[in-house]
């Protein structure tokens, strides 16, 4: 347990300019990554004033100003690590406070702890549970919520940066200083993401592979493909080192050699050609995910009985500002048009659905192997 000057720790405080701001939307997506690794119902950004916790940014956080007598973020800031009651109603400390034998009836709580440069503490980021946990957080989930209270520190000190830049190469300094830092926070992210993904693609084929009627095997391949196609592009983030986007025409060629390998067709070829794009994580996502099933649907369906076969996959940007994807193939078609709306198979469910968040539409023809064509605004992301 640390101690510090409260007259210091409250300069630094309301040095940042935080207090009592409309700045909730800038800081929703650290407390909904807490709330997500976490599982947590309740998470928030809490700051720890002289005479008032004042919440900053949460999900289902109750009164945005409590007193300090009621704050266990208060309590917490004195710790020097990451702050952990397994069960509230059991510690001396909190049994009595009002959130835990009222209102929300709060039973466990994380948090750590926000603390500027030099090591004062002005804060916390915790999550809450209303049923105890014995087993607090897993080390992940514990490292994760301790990274995230550094990365809101971040953007406290770069909001303070940006007020004061003009005042000398300083703090140009501790704004480039915390830029890689988040740099680094988000491709370490990235990569655990890639890794955790991976693994789940390796049970899936191992699974896979123990299953003796193919039917079942084959669910279990498409599940391993389509977490991969997700693997990949988090994958293409962590290499490239920037994370403003992905540059689609790398993945799309990466993602149809992964296909072409999975499938093995000796005698189908499979050519894949893209203008430079660059899309956001959320569609480059739902476009690899869209390719995935019209590729794999191509190798499982076109070619029954063929010994070669052709399949294209294609992404342009049209002048009129749409984005084209399209993937076809030279195999057994199906004369007329393909009504998706009403198509039967989870995959082109799943096409539809995706076609759908981008704020797009389909169309299918089957008159000389199979066309599908997917368009969508470049600059709308769709529906959520």
């Amino acid at each position: 347990m640390t101690m510090w000057d409260e007259s210091s720790r409250l300069a630094d405080l309301h040095g940042y300019g935080i207090l009592d701001s409309a700045l909730d939307d800038d800081f929703a997506d650290f407390v909904a990554i807490a709330s997500d690794i976490c599982d947590a119902p309740i998470a928030a950004i809490n700051l720890i004033d002289s005479d008032r916790h004042w919440t900053l940014s949460g999900i289902e956080y109750g009164d945005r100003e409590l007193p300090l007598d009621q704050s266990i973020c208060a309590e917490a800031i004195r710790q020097n690590d990451l702050f952990m009651i397994p069960d509230l109603s059991q510690d001396v400390r909190f049994q009595a406070n009002p959130l835990v034998t009222g209102g929300p009836k709060l039973r466990f709580y994380a948090g750590a702890v926000l603390a500027t440069p030099t090591g004062t503490p002005v804060g916390t980021i915790c999550v809450l549970d209303r049923k105890p946990r014995p087993d607090g957080l897993s080390e992940r989930q514990g490292f994760t919520l301790k990274a995230l209270a550094r990365q809101v520190v971040t953007q406290f000190e770069l909001r303070r940066a940006t007020r004061d830049i003009s005042d000398g190469s300083a703090a140009r300094d501790r704004l480039q200083a915390s830029l890689n830092e988040k740099d680094a926070l988000l491709k370490e992210v990235h990569h655990r993401v890639k890794n955790n993904l991976q693994l789940i693609s390796s049970l899936l084929n191992l699974q896979a592979s123990r299953i003796a009627d193919p039917v079942t095997a084959s669910l279990f391949v498409d599940s391993r493909n389509r977490v991969r196609s997700m693997a990949l592009v988090h994958e293409n983030l962590y290499r490239a080192g920037s994370f403003a986007g992905i540059a689609i025409k790398a993945h799309i060629l990466s993602l149809c050699s992964h296909l072409r390998r999975a499938y093995g067709a000796s005698g189908i070829e499979i050519v894949a050609d893209s203008d430079d794009i660059t899309l956001d994580l959320d569609r480059a996502i739902s476009c690899g995910l869209i390719i995935n099933e019209l590729v794999s649907n191509a190798f499982k369906h076109a070619f029954v009985g063929a010994t070669s076969g052709l399949i294209r996959v294609s992404f342009r940007r049209q002048s009129n500002g749409l984005c084209e994807l399209t993937v076809a193939d030279n195999g057994a078609g199906t004369a007329g048009l393909v009504d998706i709306v009403d198509a039967m198979s989870l995959g082109l469910q799943l096409v539809r659905d995706l076609v759908e968040q981008l704020g797009g539409r389909i169309a299918i023809e089957r008159d000389y192997g199979t066309r599908c064509v997917v368009s969508f605004d470049d600059a709308e992301r769709g529906p959520t």
